[in-house]
């Protein structure tokens, strides 16, 4: 993977948010419900679950590079705290997951066996994301996918569905509401 900056200027950004977080084994799942809580807000929640994976995988690289702390730390490891950052960026069509640590080595896709238990995070990232790539920070690199914005899927059309019937429920009938009302009184 050669190093690349993210796939977009400045003027095509639509919306941004970002995160801060310690590198701890809980960043992973804040991180997710920040990414929920802001597709939600963007109105993106389609591409939800491929952000999310996109992210978690990320975001675990990143807390493993930078060095995990226990939970919760001791009072003397609170000075060595490493900080991971989440950034999403909304453009037009797309969304891009950026994720700094504190490491300078570039993301290596790695080739793993059947009987793996890990590193298959950027393979999915590269299977999930439109793109991907990595740039050297100050202090570290940022790792960033890009994931398309797909359109929703085509609605069913609301006048005749299969075999005839409405594709909507009806209303509710009138004639039905009499006679229940009619044996309802006649019970009482």
């Amino acid at each position: 993977m050669t190093c690349q900056a993210p796939p977009y200027q400045p003027q095509q950004v639509r919306f941004v948010d970002q995160l801060s977080l310690v590198a701890a084994q809980s960043a992973v799942r804040t991180s997710r419900h920040f990414l929920r809580f802001a597709l939600a807000k963007w109105q993106a929640a389609l591409i939800e679950d491929d952000v999310l994976l996109v992210a978690s995988e990320l975001v675990t690289n990143a807390v493993t590079v930078t060095g995990v702390l226990p939970e919760p730390p001791a009072w003397g490891e609170l000075e060595r705290l490493g900080l991971v950052h989440v950034r999403l960026v909304g453009l037009p069509d797309s969304v891009v997951v950026e994720v700094w640590d504190e490491s300078d080595e570039p993301p290596r896709l790695q080739r793993v066996g059947d009987d793996a238990e890990g590193g298959r995070g950027l393979l999915l990232v590269q299977e999930l994301a439109e793109r991907w790539g990595s740039y050297r920070t100050t202090g570290g690199k940022a790792v960033w996918a890009q994931v398309a914005v797909r359109p929703p899927l085509p609605r069913r059309p609301t006048g005749e569905g299969r075999g005839g019937r409405p594709a909507t429920p009806p209303g509710p009938d009138p004639a039905l509401l009499r006679r229940v009302r009619a044996g309802l009184d006649a019970a009482l």
